[in-house]
C-alpha cells in the first residue's frame, strides 16, 4: 500500500468495527508536510476503530487538485503548511467544496486561532500535542453526524427541487391560470398561463401588483372580499373578470385554499383562476331567454285579457246597432200592420218619413256592424301575417280632397275649422288607394271626434326625400305622454271611461303603412292638440 492512499482496518482492533457513513470506510483527506505527524495521524486512525480509506496531500496545490476531483468525507488539515497558513487554505477549501467537512490540528494550542477556525466553520479544532485515537475517534464521529445531516439535508433539497419541477410541471399543464401569495395576498409566483393570459410580467405582478389586471368595476369587492377569507383562514371563493393582453375581459371563477405548517399557522396560499366566460354567456343568453319567455308569456296574457275585454266591447257595440235594427224592423213590421188593417196608405207622408227614419237607422247600424268586422278581420289577418294590399300609382292630392268634402257637414256640426296645406304637384305614391282612404278616414274622423266645439282640424302635405309625407293635426286636449309608446298597439283604448270603439282603428292604420313600407307616428301635447303623420312611398316614374 502507498504512502498517498492507505486502507486503515485497525490492526488489533476488534472485527465488529465502529459502522461509517452509509456502511462505506470513510474516505479521509490529511493535509500534513512533516512526516513523522503524518505518522502520528496514521497511527491514532489506525487505533481510533473507524474503517477509513486515507489519502495525503503536502501542499496547497495538490490538495486543491484532489478536492476538485474526489469527493472526501472528511478533512484533515494542518494549520501550517509551506507557503500558505492554513486559515486561507481552509478558506479555499471552503471555495471550491463547501459542504466538505474540515478538521484542522496544528502543533501550536493557541486558542485564539482555535475559536477563528470554528467561526470560519471548521468542523472541529485538535491541537497535536493532545492528539490521542479517542479524541480523533470523536472528532470523526462528529463529522459521521455532520455528514449523515448534510446527506439528508443534500436529499431533502434535491427532493424538494424535484418536488418543485413536478408541482410547475403539474400548474403549467392545467388550463387554469396558478399563483400563490403570502398569508397577507401578496402574490410571489405565478404559472406561464397567467403570463400568456394577462401579457404580464412577473415584476408588474408581484405583491398587490396583479390588481392590473382586474376590471376596475370589481376590484374592490374582489379585494374586500379576499382580505376577509385571508384573515379568517378560510377557503376564497369569487367571480370576476380578468383582461387579457389584447385588452379584453374574460370571467374567471377564482379560489384559494390555505397552506399550512405542522402547527396549524397559514404560511401562503395557493390559487387558481378557471376561465368560465362560456358558462357565463350561457348563464346570460339562458336568462335572456327566460326573460324573453316571461315577457312573451306576459304579452300572451295581456293580449288574452285584451282579446277578452274586445270581444266584451265587440258584443257590446254588435248588440247596440242589432237592437237598433230589430226595434227598427219592429217598427217597420208594426207600422205595415196597422196600416194594412186600417186601410192606411203607406206612401202617407208623415208615414213614410217614420219609415225612411227606421230604415236609415237600419242602414247606419249594419255600416256600424260591417266596420268592426272589418276591423277584426284586418287585425287577424295582420297577427296572422296574411294582411295584403294591392297597389298602384294614387294621386294622394286629390284623395285628399275627396275625404275633406265627405268631412264638412261633420266639421259644420260642430263648428270645428278645417285648413289645407296641399301643395300642387304631389308625386303620386305607390300604395293602395282604398287602405290610404281607410287611414286618412281613421285620422280625421279621431280629430273631429277629440276637437272640442270651435276648434281646428289642419291638414298638410309634402315631399319629403322620396316619400309623400300627411299630417293630420287636431287642436284637442291631447294625449298623455306616458300614454304614447302604446297608442298604436292593439286593442288599447287609453282611458277607457271616455273613448268607446274596440281601439283597433290607430293599430291598423300603423298595420296599412307598415305594408306600404312607411313610418306613422304621433306627436302630442297636453291642452295643445295631436299631430298624427305618416308616410308612403312615391310611385317609381
Amino acid at each position: 500500500m502507498s504512502d498517498d492512499t492507505s486502507k486503515i482496518t485497525g490492526g488489533q482492533a476488534p472485527v465488529d468495527r465502529e459502522p461509517s457513513l452509509s456502511g462505506a470506510p470513510l474516505r479521509i483527506l490529511v493535509i500534513e508536510d512533516d512526516e513523522l505527524d503524518r505518522r502520528a495521524v496514521r497511527r491514532c486512525l489506525q487505533q481510533c476503530g473507524i474503517s477509513v480509506t486515507v489519502e495525503y496531500a503536502s501542499s496547497a496545490e495538490e490538495t486543491l487538485q484532489r478536492i476538485a476531483s474526489v469527493r472526501y468525507n472528511c478533512i484533515l488539515l494542518d494549520y501550517y503548511i509551506p507557503g500558505v497558513r492554513g486559515l486561507a487554505l481552509f478558506q479555499k477549501i471552503r471555495e471550491v467544496a463547501a459542504n466538505m467537512p474540515v478538521v484542522i490540528f496544528t502543533g501550536r494550542g493557541d486558542e485564539d486561532i482555535a475559536v477563528e477556525l470554528m467561526k470560519a466553520g471548521a468542523a472541529d479544532y485538535l491541537p497535536k500535542a493532545s492528539l490521542t485515537a479517542e479524541r480523533l475517534a470523536s472528532s470523526l464521529r462528529h463529522i459521521i453526524e455532520l455528514s449523515g445531516a448534510a446527506e439528508a439535508r443534500r436529499r431533502a433539497e434535491d427532493e424538494l427541487r424535484a418536488q418543485e419541477a413536478r408541482f410547475r410541471t403539474l400548474v403549467n399543464a392545467i388550463p387554469q391560470l396558478a399563483w400563490m401569495a403570502d398569508r397577507t395576498g401578496a402574490a410571489y409566483w405565478f404559472n406561464d398561463r397567467w403570463y400568456d393570459y394577462t401579457g404580464t410580467s412577473f415584476e408588474e405582478a408581484q405583491g398587490w401588483g396583479w390588481q392590473k389586471a382586474h376590471h376596475p368595476d370589481h376590484l374592490q369587492r374582489v379585494v374586500e372580499s379576499m382580505r376577509r377569507s385571508f384573515e379568517a383562514g378560510e377557503d376564497w371563493e369569487e367571480t370576476y373578470p380578468l383582461r387579457g393582453k389584447d385588452g379584453t375581459y374574460r370571467w374567471f371563477l377564482s379560489r384559494a385554499l390555505p397552506i399550512r405548517s405542522e402547527d396549524g399557522s397559514i404560511t401562503n396560499w395557493l390559487g387558481t383562476n378557471t376561465d368560465i366566460t362560456e358558462q357565463k354567456n350561457a348563464e346570460a343568453e339562458r336568462e335572456r331567454a327566460l326573460a324573453l319567455e316571461q315577457q312573451v308569456r306576459s304579452q300572451a296574457e295581456r293580449a288574452t285579457r285584451a282579446r277578452d275585454e274586445v270581444m266584451a266591447i265587440v258584443v257590446h257595440d254588435l248588440r247596440n246597432p242589432m237592437n237598433t235594427i230589430l226595434t227598427s224592423a219592429t217598427i217597420i213590421g208594426d207600422s205595415l200592420e196597422k196600416g194594412a188593417k186600417k186601410g192606411i196608405d203607406i206612401s202617407n207622408p208623415a208615414l213614410s218619413a217614420d219609415l225612411k227614419s227606421c230604415v236609415e237607422a237600419i242602414q247606419s247600424s249594419v255600416k256600424t256592424m260591417d266596420r268592426l268586422i272589418c276591423d277584426l278581420l284586418d287585425v287577424s289577418r295582420m297577427e296572422a301575417g296574411s294582411f295584403s294590399i294591392q297597389c298602384s300609382h294614387v294621386d294622394i292630392g286629390a284623395l285628399l280632397e275627396e275625404i275633406l268634402k265627405v268631412c264638412e257637414s261633420q266639421a259644420r256640426a260642430k263648428k270645428i275649422s278645417v285648413t289645407a296645406d296641399i301643395p300642387t304637384g304631389l308625386p303620386p305614391v305607390n300604395g293602395d288607394r282604398d287602405r290610404l282612404e281607410q287611414v286618412l278616414s281613421n285620422l280625421f274622423g279621431n280629430a273631429f271626434k277629440f276637437t272640442p266645439e270651435g276648434g281646428r282640424v289642419m291638414v298638410r302635405a309634402s315631399k319629403v326625400d322620396a316619400s309623400v309625407q300627411i299630417a293630420v293635426e287636431d287642436s284637442g286636449p291631447g294625449i298623455p305622454a306616458a300614454d304614447l309608446p302604446r297608442i298604436f298597439d292593439r286593442y288599447w283604448r287609453g282611458d277607457r271611461a271616455s273613448r268607446d270603439g274596440a281601439g283597433l282603428g290607430l293599430a291598423i292604420c300603423k298595420g296599412i303603412i307598415d305594408a306600404h313600407g312607411g313610418n306613422i307616428c304621433v306627436e302630442s301635447v297636453l291642452g295643445r292638440g295631436t299631430t298624427f303623420w305618416f308616410t308612403v312611398p312615391c310611385a317609381a316614374e
